[in-house]
Order: structure tokens, then sequence, then C-alpha cells
């Protein structure tokens, strides 16, 4: 092995063991997300042939995730007897929490899946890197892994069993053999290109959007090489590989299930975009899988209204400014910097910006436009893949400082990926809740957003630690999540709002009030609700857990409004 090889292979595998070691600890400490349980539940569910469940996504990293926990105790016979549509609402969430809370040792086959997860995580920072290091050089590559293996959001999402760092990874790794096929067509490449592409589209309904970013990509390229038959022919050929696959990840069957009559049917009506419309299509002449047409038509359905929070106002619509706001107070300083840098040096060199900047630029543009564009305003993690896009700007400007090659200007460098451990060290072993010091850090970050940005429903756990150590029995719980509180032994009064858990009850007091802060804000509570819980926003907690819970002490009741029936 040579010098350069020794060298690089000694980054990747410090990488890796640090990155693997910062989820384990952090994922180990916290119950399921609010999503968790289903996509636990549902991969499993495939493995055993049943496509039923959870169809809002393609499968593939469902099946991933869970090929570790494929031992899952369940009874899918139950689902014979609820009608589709019922189902695919709530049905499908009270499915997933009897069965991984009441049938199976839950945080066992949890912590299994996670770890899946981060496998993809330490796959994309390996990707991250190699792309950095064939552009750039060593040093930017390395200061670009990093910032990488710091970054709070990617590191709170290859924590968790759900499909926003998975697919973040199928597209930068599609984006990256593209880049590699344009300066030299072969075949590793080309073969590269389509495995990533193909695993992102059976991964993810919002990876089609590689569909129209890679015809351009491939257009410009085409055209700049004169090479537009064989553009034309790549295109055909991951058309025919998704299609393909698509039935392959369904078991190569149209029903959901080995029931023929159990079928999804959800209302398409003219109000729903174009794409809905043209799934129903496919559906109805059977194109695809009952589950992958009827499900981007759910996933659909679902966007069109939905609660959203920003700077303590609630919105069913959404605003257009969400995600570059969420970008801003989400991203460390020093990532902000950087980027910034990068982008005036890349503005600089305008002249090179189709041979490798485009394939940068253009995607994260699209996919922030495109965002800025939907109503489904509940998490920074929506526009994930521009985040490792986002760093290989960064390496741009790091790339430019090296080669100034003056003590002050290394200082600076190191000054900043240090500010980014310092800011990740705020929110650790929560990453989370991270929010950069722009807005104060974590502490203040309820203020601003909340749900899979902030409080997702992780602190179960630690709230169970809280009620041992303080000599606390009982306690009124208003839990925004789909974990059972009963599994990890939180005896409890359920309050009114605590979303999926079947019985609700009036507060007993006195006593010790737990609440989610996403419930605290109201954000998918009807206005009554809302207005029962508004006093406490002006009460002092006695106690924070991991910022998502707060914990007060009443000796009366704090509402002025009745109590909300269940």
């Amino acid at each position: 092995m040579t010098r350069e090889r020794m060298r690089i292979a000694s980054v990747l595998f410090a990488f890796a063991i640090v990155f693997i070691g910062l989820c384990v600890f952090s994922y180990t400490r916290e119950s399921a997300t609010w999503d968790e349980p289903q996509h636990l539940v549902r991969g499993c569910l495939g493995w055993r042939g049943d496509n039923r469940f959870d169809p809002e996504h393609p499968p593939f990293l469902r099946l991933w995730d869970a090929l570790p926990a494929r031992d899952l105790k369940c009874d899918t016979a139950v689902i014979d007897q609820i009608p589709p549509d019922d189902f695919a609402g709530l049905g499908q969430f009270q499915y997933a929490q009897i069965t991984l809370y009441k049938m199976n040792d839950a945080d066992r086959l949890l912590y299994r899946a996670r770890f899946m997860n981060v496998l993809l995580g330490v796959l994309l920072g390996v990707l991250v890197f190699a792309w950095a290091h064939e552009w750039l050089g060593f040093w930017p590559a390395t200061g670009a892994l990093a910032l990488f293996t710091f970054e709070p959001n990617i590191m709170a999402h290859s924590s968790l069993v759900t499909t926003d760092l998975g697919s973040t990874c199928f597209i930068f790794g599609t984006l990256y053999f593209l880049w590699r096929t344009c300066r030299h067509l072969n075949a590793v490449n080309l073969a590269g290109f389509a495995v990533f592409f193909v695993l992102a589209i059976i991964s993810k309904f919002t990876s089609a959007l590689l569909i129209p970013i890679v015809i351009i990509l491939l257009s410009i390229w085409a055209y700049r090489r004169s090479k537009v038959g064989i553009a034309a022919v790549i295109v055909v050929g991951l058309a025919l590989a998704s299609w393909l696959a698509i039935w392959a990840v369904y078991g190569f069957r149209y029903p959901p299930s080995s029931n023929p009559n159990w079928l999804f049917h959800f209302n398409n009506s003219a109000t729903l975009p174009l794409s809905a419309r043209l799934a129903a299509w496919a559906d109805a002449h059977r194109l695809f899988p009952n589950a992958f047409s009827q499900g981007f038509i759910l996933g659909q359905i679902k966007a069109q209204t939905r609660g959203a929070y920003l700077n303590g106002e609630i919105s069913s619509t959404g605003w257009w400014y969400y995600f570059p706001f969420a970008f801003l107070i989400k991203t460390p300083i020093a990532v902000l910097v950087l980027l910034a840098g990068g982008l005036v040096i890349t503005g600089r060199l305008w002249r090179k910006f189709l041979d490798t900047p485009v394939f940068i630029v253009l995607p994260a543009v699209l996919y922030v436009g495109t965002a800025m564009t939907q109503r489904l305003n509940i998490g920074v993690r929506h526009i994930l893949p521009v985040y490792p896009l986002t760093l290989l700007l960064c390496a741009v400007a790091l790339a430019w400082w090296f080669r100034r090659n003056k003590r002050p200007v290394v200082l600076g460098i190191a000054g900043l990926i240090a500010m980014t451990g310092i800011e990740f060290a705020r929110a650790y072993p929560d990453p989370l809740t991270f929010f950069n010091s722009l807005v104060g850090g974590p502490a203040n970050g309820d203020r601003y957003l909340v749900d899979s940005n902030f409080d997702w429903g992780q602190d179960l756990k630690g709230l169970k630690v809280w009620m041992d150590e303080n000599r606390v029995p009982f306690i009124n719980l208003c839990y925004f999540g789909t974990a059972d509180p009963a599994y990890y032994g939180i005896s409890c009064a359920l309050l009114p709002g605590g979303m999926l858990l079947n019985t609700s009850q009036p507060p007993r007091l006195p006593g010790y009030v737990a609440i989610s802060v996403t419930n605290l804000r109201g954000v998918y509570f009807q206005s009554k609700l809302r207005e029962f819980y508004a006093p406490l926003l002006a009460q002092t907690p006695v106690a924070e857990i991991g910022r998502t819970i707060r914990i007060y002490r009443l000796e009366s009741p704090w509402w002025t409004t009745p109590v909300p029936s269940p």
C-alpha cells in the first residue's frame, strides 16, 4: 500500500470509528422518534412479503434497516379485517405500537435497525471524502470529512430508523458517480451511477426529483461532448432498471399482500398535483405495484395541508421561506461561513462551472427550490440531501485557504472546525435538538422550530430516569410520539392530546405534569386543546428532559377552559 493510500485509509478508519461511536452512544439513550416504529414494522413485514403497512415510501430502506430485526413477532391476519383506507390512517400507527411494544422487546429491535442506518451514514461520509479528494485534494477532503463527522443534522438522522439519511446517501452517490461518468465514461462509473440511482428511486418518493436533475446534467454533458446518443441510451437504461427494481422490491406482485382483494384505492381528486393523477392512471393499468402507485398518491394527499410551526406561529399550509430559515439556524456557523466562501470562489471561477460545480449547485438549488413550493413544513430533514453538497462547497473554501499555506490561515481553518465541534457538543448526545449560536443554541430551539427539528418523541427514556432519581412514582403526561410509556415502566395519566396513545384522562393534581414541547406549542392541536395547555408556557418548569419534555409541579388546575374530552 502506497503512503497516500495509507493516509487515506487512516483518515477514513478514524472517521468511521468516531462517527459510529458517537451515533451508537446517542441512539442508545433515546426512545423511538415519531416515525421509527412505523418504519421498523414496515421493514419487518416487507421481509414477510406483506407491503400493506405504511405505503408512503418505497420499501428498500425499511427492508435494509429491518435486516437484523426480522424476528419481529406480529399478527398480519388482523390487517385483513381492516379496510385499506382506515389501516393507512390511524390503524397502522396503532398496529405498530401494539406490535413493537406489546409483542416484542422494542429497544432491542430498534437498536439493531438504527445501527444499519448508521452504516449508511458512514458510507455517505466516505462518498463525501472521495468526491472532495478527487476534485480538490487530500486536505480539503479531510476538512470536509471533519465537518461531516460533527454535522448534527446528518448525525441525528444517521441514528434513526427513517428514510431521510439513506435516501440522502443514495442521491449523493448518484450525483457523485454521474460526475465521474461525465469525466470518464467507463463500466465502473456507469455501474455506480445506475446502482445508486435505482436505490434512491426504490427508497423514497421524493428521490424522483433526481430524474430531471439527471436529465439536465446528462444533457449538458452530451451537448459539450457530442454524445447525445449515449446519453439517451443511459436514460432509457436507467428507466428500465428502475422499473424492474420497483417490481422486484415489491416481490413482483401487484397486490400489497397474498390477499388479492386487499388493495389501496385513495381518492384522487382533481385538486391533487398532476403527478398524483398520473400515478392513478398507472395504477389503473397496473404498470406498477398497487402499494407503490397508491402510496405515492397517499403522500400527495397528506402533503396538501399539514400543521407547521415557525417562530411561534402555526399554519396548515406553511411558509415559502421555511426551509431557508430552518437551514440558516439548524446549520453550524462554521459551515455557513465556509459555504459562503465556497459560493463566492465558485462564482469567481464561473468559466469552470460546467466542469464540476454544476453537479453540486444545480441539485442543491432544485431541492431547496422545490421544497419551498411545498406545504409540508415539518423538518429540515426534507432538504437533508443539500447537506453533503454543502460540505463539498465548504471544501472549495478550504482548498482555497490551504493553497495560501500561511500560519494564520491554517489557524483560522482549525478554529472554524473547532467551532463546529463546540457547537455540536452543546446539543450532543441529542443532535436532533441542535440549533446554532445565532439563535442561542438548543436552549432556544422550540421558540423557532419543533417536530422533527427538535422534539420528535425521543426522550421517554430520559423521563423515566428523572422519575426514578426524584422518586416520582406517577406523572401526568402529554407525550408527542408513538413510543409506549408503559414499555419503559412509566406510570402515568395520559393527558388529552397525547396523539396516538389510545386513551386520555384528566390531570391528577396536585402532582407533576410532563409535556412534550411540540404539544406545548400546540402545533397539531385544535384551538380548544391549544388553549388548554397555553397557560403552561408562562410557568417555570422544575426540570427539562433532553430539552424536549418539560416537567411542572402543579398544586391546582392551570387551565382556564374546560378539560377537553378524550
